[in-house]
């Protein structure tokens, strides 16, 4: 099976509009043509379409994180705390209701793990997306056209 590659911030302008034998865009088209809209919106319009048409097949839809994962980020990252003061007010911010609202509350207070945070929950994420691509065999590449 051929390997797809997949740049994120490139898949926008990599939308394929299929035109029929004629040259001529498929009904749509001719239906846009008949609408006042700037040329852009038209293209947008079009892309829409393809995407559409494609769905399932050519294109699929980029799942949610689950809060369940988020929140086992959060405790993961808890554990990782040195400084057993802020890992205790973090333990108790994560309690109940409005515990991400909460933990990040509690992170402005304290700069240097705020942004360990950052960087632990992006390498998460970067993970996470990573399997996501290889479970649907897509290569990521960068933004460089550089694999990550």
């Amino acid at each position: 099976m051929d390997e797809a590659l997949c740049e994120l911030e490139a898949l926008y302008d990599e939308l394929d509009i299929e035109e029929d034998e004629a040259g001529e865009l498929p009904v749509l088209g001719s239906l846009l043509e008949q609408q006042d809209l700037p040329d852009w919106q038209k293209q947008a319009v079009l892309e829409a379409d393809a995407v559409e048409r494609g769905y399932g097949t050519r294109f699929i839809a980029v799942p949610q994180m689950d809060s369940h994962e988020a929140y086992r980020d959060m405790e993961d990252f808890i554990a990782t705390v040195r400084n057993d003061h802020i890992r205790e007010v973090l333990d108790v911010a994560i309690m109940g209701r409005g515990a991400f609202r909460r933990f990040k509350d509690v992170l402005l207070s304290y700069p240097r793990e705020r942004e360990r945070w950052f960087a632990f929950r992006d390498a998460r994420m970067a993970k996470r997306v990573c399997e996501w691509l290889a479970d649907h065999d897509i290569e990521p590449i960068s933004g460089t056209g550089e694999k990550p």
